[in-house]
């Protein structure tokens, strides 16, 4: 019986094991993606007009950067890809 005990909780361990937090890269993906899509709504657009990238972060959220044409706008994204805010720099 112990030993039934005991390998169940190596096959739990060995599951949570394999549950990594995601790559840098992905979550820079999605915080563009989810900017994108904020900035495209926000124009009236689709998402191909807008061309985002990743700038930098700081404390959990990402400041990325969002053109459409020559206007410039810049998000502020959470580490589950939610667009917190906007803004319009240059305006």
């Amino acid at each position: 019986m112990r030993s039934i005990l005991i390998l169940s909780a190596l096959a739990l361990l060995a599951g949570c094991a394999g549950q990594t937090a995601p790559a840098a890269d992905d979550l820079r993906a999605r915080q563009e993606a989810a900017c994108t899509a904020t900035i495209a709504a926000h124009i009236r657009q689709p998402a191909a007009v807008v061309a985002s990238r990743w700038l930098s972060e700081t404390g959990g959220v990402a400041r990325v950067e969002a053109v459409d044409g020559n206007r410039r706008h810049l998000c502020d994204v959470d580490g589950r890809g939610r667009v917190l805010g906007y803004s319009h720099p240059d305006a």
